[in-house]
């Protein structure tokens, strides 16, 4: 942790922390125990209010957008904190969102070595910025470098679930960043995300989630006049282009799908194949999965920790059941695991999927892999 506190202190918010106006905080569960860790802020109206008006005056009543050689090097003292913290960062990670440490290279150390190659090009700008909890540190960072180096101010809100990593960074911009230039706000009220992507003093907002929730956010910000950047995910389907290569393919995309347990973007869970090559891609789906090592997300062993949360826990087993009632056969996993507590997920293949069916189509967000036969002359695309 930061010199300032630890997680149960107040908002990084112009350039200082603060407790919350209303006092409210909301817990924090170890997702692989269920144990309760700490409390985080959790902001109101009032503490929206405050983040804006710090981010507007950092662009507008300071030098930070017009000063390139003091913008650039503040960030890459910034940056060098980060990659000097990144050890507590993967760990904190861990702990709060269950991703493995195993994959701190994906999810922590390549976004902080990509705060060394912001430029200084740009329109200044206040960007309010929404991030996922699949990702909570990785759009947060490269984000938070594309709108500084431009000379523009962040308003960060992240996922309630990914709170403490996102309050951590700000803590750390506070030594290193002018006030009101990196702002967290972290909330479980959507009133106040709402009232982020209205606030007239909001140039810009950056939202990265599901499909549904952008859409509402394109809708908002984009009627009040806002820029609007969306990054909406989705389903990236793995159709094997050489027969010799379907194991080898098959058994990526197994990998890809465990990793985190499979709480990321544009993953290839599902593998679509050639009638006469579905056993042979069903065999190799079910070899690969039942060799994922899943366990506690501080073992760097570990490649396939807990769900992120009991809600995303019950979003996969019900896409499961979704699968039974489309006709799928669950020929390995597809049940909550039994462990100490937490969100656990049995690493899951699902063959007979059509596909155009809903789990192809869509992103499951978790340890599923589904292998789909093509029948010949097929020219269906999911």
């Amino acid at each position: 942790m930061t010199q300032h506190a630890g997680p149960t202190a107040g908002l990084p918010i112009d350039g200082a922390e603060r407790p919350t106006a209303d006092g409210w905080t909301f817990p924090v569960r170890n997702p692989a125990t269920g144990e309760r860790l700490w409390d985080v802020p959790d902001a109101g109206l009032p503490d929206a209010e405050a983040a804006v008006e710090a981010a507007w005056r950092a662009v507008h009543a300071t030098g930070w957008s017009t000063d390139t050689a003091m913008r650039l090097g503040a960030v890459r003292r910034f940056q060098q904190e980060l990659a000097a913290r990144a050890d507590d960062l993967a760990a904190l990670l861990a702990v709060e969102t269950g991703v493995p440490v195993a994959l701190r290279r994906t999810y922590v150390d390549a976004p902080v070595e990509g705060l060394r190659n912001v430029i200084g090009r740009g329109r200044p700008a206040v960007t309010v910025v929404l991030t996922p909890a699949t990702a909570p540190l990785s759009v947060a960072l490269a984000e938070i470098g594309r709108v500084l180096g431009a000379g523009g101010s962040v308003v960060l809100k992240p996922a309630p679930e990914a709170a403490s990593a996102a309050l951590e960074v700000g803590r750390m911009g506070l030594d290193f960043l002018p006030r009101g230039v990196l702002n967290v706000v972290a909330t479980r009220d959507v009133d106040v995300a709402i009232a982020l992507t209205l606030d007239r003093r909001v140039d810009e907002v950056s939202f990265t989630g599901s499909p549904v929730a952008g859409e509402r956010v394109r809708g908002a910000a984009g009627g009040a006049g806002k820029g609007v950047r969306l990054d909406l995910g989705g389903p990236a389907p793995a159709r094997p282009a050489d027969d010799d290569r379907l194991e080898a393919v098959v058994a990526q995309a197994a990998m890809d799908v465990a990793a985190n347990a499979g709480q990321g973007c544009r993953l290839p869970a599902s593998v679509i194949v050639p009638v006469r090559r579905y056993a042979d891609a069903l065999r190799a789906a079910m070899a690969a999965m039942e060799a994922v090592a899943v366990g506690d997300p501080l073992d760097p062993r570990t490649l396939c920790g807990p769900l992120r949360s009991p809600v995303a826990l019950d979003r996969v087993l019900r896409y499961v059941s979704l699968a039974r009632a489309e006709g799928g056969d669950v020929v390995l996993g597809g049940r909550r695991l039994d462990r100490d507590g937490g969100w656990w997920m049995a690493p899951t293949v699902i063959g007979g999927l059509d596909v155009e069916s809903r789990l192809v189509r869509e992103e499951l967000l978790g340890p599923v892999l589904m292998v789909v036969p093509e029948p010949p002359g097929s020219s269906a695309r999911a």
